[in-house]
C-alpha cells in the first residue's frame, strides 16, 4: 500500500510503499479515504510530544475516516497509521458516518471537537445558560468552539484574537463580543472588565497561554471574586506565564488544562461513542461548519511544512 511513512523524528514524512496492515482477531481492516494533518501529527513526528512512537520508520496519522469490507463508512482512531490506504482499527470501536457528511469532513472535526467540546463537556462541566470568553478563537478549533459553544446553549459568547476578518466572521457564528488583541494591554484589560461587568464570565476556553492569559488573569484580579474556570487547550502565544500566588489567593479562579491525559480514557470512549454521532449529524444538516483545504496523499511531503490558511486545516484525501 502507498503511505506517509516517518523515517526519523523531526523529517517530513515521505510518500512510498509499505507493508499491508494485518489483522488479528481483535482488529479490522479499513480503506481509509481521507485524514486530517493535525497539530498533533506534526508534534508527534517531530519527537517533541509526551506521547511517543514505538519504532521507527512507521506509518503516521491519529485517526481519520473510510470504510470496512462491508462497505460501511466510518471514522476510527487507527491502531496503525491512518495517513495510509489502509489501516487497523480495533473492532467496533468506531462511529458510522451519518448520510450527508463527507469523508474529508468527519475526518477533520474530532480533533477540533477535542479541544472544544470535550474541553468543555469534561473538563470546564459546562452548563447552559453560562457564559464564555473564548481566547484565541480564530483558528480551527476555537471556531468550532463558538459554534458548539452557542448548540449547547451558551448565553453569552466573547472572543479574543488578532486576525480581524476571522473575527468577523465569528459573530455570524455564534460570538457576540470580540476583543482584538491589536489592542495595547490596558484596552484589553479594561474591555474585559468592562464585558465581565455586563456579563460575569464563568468559562475561559484558552487556546493562547502566554501573554494573553496573564492579561486576562490581571482583568479578573481587581474585581470582586466570583467563581470561574480558565481552561487551557493550547500554547500558540508562548508556553509559560508569569503567575503570583497572590493572584489565585485573591480571586475564585479555577485554572485546568485539556488534552490528552487530562481526558480520561473514558471519557473519549464515551463521546466518540455517545456524543459524536449526534455532532456528526449537526455537520450532516450544515448546523456546524469546519473549514478544509483538501490534498492528495501523495502530497504529503510537501504539505507537510506548509502553512495551513488561517482557520483552515489540510485533509489528505487518500
Amino acid at each position: 500500500m502507498k503511505a506517509a511513512v516517518l523515517h526519523q523524528l523531526g523529517t517530513n514524512p515521505k510518500f512510498e510503499t509499505f507493508n499491508d496492515p494485518q489483522p488479528n482477531t481483535e482488529q479490522a481492516i479499513v480503506t481509509v479515504k481521507a485524514a486530517a494533518i493535525k497539530q498533533l501529527d506534526k508534534i508527534k513526528a517531530s519527537g517533541k510530544h509526551y506521547t511517543k512512537y514505538p519504532h521507527l520508520p512507521i506509518v503516521i496519522g491519529t485517526d481519520g475516516t473510510g470504510i470496512l469490507e462491508d462497505g460501511t463508512p466510518i471514522y476510527a482512531w487507527g491502531i496503525t497509521g491512518m495517513l495510509a490506504e489502509k489501516a487497523l482499527v480495533q473492532k467496533n470501536n468506531w462511529t458510522v458516518l451519518p448520510d450527508g457528511i463527507s469523508f474529508e469532513t468527519a475526518a477533520a472535526l474530532p480533533n477540533a471537537l477535542i479541544g472544544s467540546d470535550m474541553a468543555l463537556l469534561y473538563r470546564a462541566k459546562m452548563e447552559a445558560g453560562q457564559t464564555l470568553l473564548i481566547n484565541g478563537a480564530t483558528g480551527v478549533t476555537g471556531k468550532i468552539a463558538v459554534q458548539i459553544a452557542k448548540y449547547r446553549g451558551a448565553s453569552k459568547i466573547i472572543v479574543t484574537g488578532r486576525n480581524e476578518e476571522i473575527l468577523n466572521e465569528l459573530k455570524t457564528l455564534g460570538a457576540d463580543e470580540v476583543i482584538s488583541l491589536k489592542q495595547d494591554d490596558e484596552s484589553i484589560i479594561k474591555q474585559i472588565q468592562q464585558i465581565h461587568n455586563d456579563s460575569p464570565i464563568d468559562i475561559v476556553l484558552d487556546y493562547l497561554w502566554g501573554r494573553p492569559v496573564e492579561l486576562i488573569l490581571q482583568a479578573f484580579k481587581s474585581l470582586p471574586p466570583r467563581k470561574m474556570k480558565l481552561v487551557t487547550v493550547g500554547e500558540m502565544a508562548g508556553s509559560t506565564i508569569s503567575l503570583t500566588s497572590a493572584t489565585l489567593r485573591s480571586t475564585q479562579i479555577e485554572l485546568l488544562g485539556s488534552g490528552i491525559g487530562s481526558i480520561t480514557t473514558e471519557e473519549m470512549a464515551s463521546y466518540v461513542r455517545e456524543i459524536l454521532p449526534v455532532v456528526f449529524k449537526l455537520a450532516a444538516s450544515g448546523k456546524l461548519v469546519i473549514d478544509i483545504e483538501t490534498v492528495p496523499l501523495s502530497d504529503i511531503e510537501q504539505v507537510w511544512s506548509k502553512q495551513e490558511a488561517p482557520g483552515k486545516r489540510f485533509v489528505a484525501i487518500i
